[in-house]
């Protein structure tokens, strides 16, 4: 399993079950290239915590604007909990750091959750309580930046609540990643960026239209994914996963096995897997 070096830390790159083909080596490098482009800043703001709603394995949540610095935030707690899910409720935020956290999520196998749309006020109520969300009025969402963190989940789903709060636009970049990447040429900055997300995107096995839509909008326009769009292209495991966890779970099914209580199975064990992996990897001379 190759290793992606990020300026002192080592993250492990994408990585699945089984053997790693030409095509997943080549998304692979194409992430990392992403990723290292997009360079690393100090100080964040979103608030990470262990999900009081998870039993056994360990989920967080994220809530609030991904800001510079929440990388590292994000890293140290996850490898502090073992994290194996992540509930994700934020607007968005900066484009680097998420692609960054999102890389990382991919690579330890974790699955990802968003909010959903609920009935009534008294679900809505009931699900903010689940997951302690402190400003639900702000960030009982997974919107812009933030879905690029979602569709890094091997398995990705919204809450027991509804259909997902999900919504893309045209990426922003901050002003000091815009010298950064292009030296203030607004032309370059607009390829490069592009460029950059569509690399990352297909990396995460999502079809090339939400690229597509996702610089069709203009960044203070949010288009919500429709729930049809979202059980065809990004519910579940990923496309990769999804035939040998069947297998898997259709063996354990005939053992009166509850499907969905194996597939929850099958996410923790890969995530934390992944953890075993890395670590091994990092002792290694």
């Amino acid at each position: 399993m190759p290793i992606v070096k990020l300026r002192g830390l080592f993250v492990a790159s994408l990585f699945v079950a089984s053997a790693p083909t030409r095509r997943m080596r080549k998304r692979r490098c194409l992430l990392a290239a992403a990723i290292i482009a997009t360079g690393m800043v100090p100080a964040g703001a979103a608030d990470i915590r262990l999900d009081p709603s998870r039993e056994g394995a360990a989920g967080a949540v994220l809530e609030g604007r991904i800001e510079t610095g929440d990388f590292e935030k994000f890293r140290t707690f996850i490898f502090k909990e073992n994290t194996v899910e992540l509930y994700l409720a934020s607007p968005g935020g900066n484009l680097a750091e998420a692609m960054k956290i999102g890389a990382l999520v991919r690579s330890l196998r974790l699955s990802t959750m968003v909010p959903g749309k609920t009935l009534t006020n008294q679900k809505r109520n009931l699900a903010i309580a689940r997951r302690g969300l402190k400003d639900p009025r702000a960030n009982y969402m997974c919107s812009s930046a933030c879905f690029l963190v979602f569709v890094a989940g091997i398995h990705r789903s919204s809450d027991d609540f509804g259909p997902p709060i999900l919504g893309i636009h045209r990426p922003f970049v901050p002003g000091t990643d815009v010298k950064t990447m292009s030296a203030n040429n607004p032309t370059a900055v607009e390829d490069r960026t592009q460029q950059l997300v569509d690399n990352y995107l297909r990396a995460m096995d999502v079809p090339a239209k939400y690229a597509e839509s996702m610089f069709s909008v203009p960044k203070k326009k949010i288009l919500w994914i429709r729930n049809d769009e979202f059980k065809t292209d990004l519910d579940g495991f990923i496309p990769r996963l999804k035939a040998w966890v069947k297998a898997k779970c259709d063996l354990l099914i005939g053992k009166n096995e509850p499907q969905v209580s194996c597939e929850r199975q099958v996410q923790d064990e890969l995530a934390l897997r992944a953890y075993g992996d890395l670590l091994q990897k990092r002792s290694q001379p």
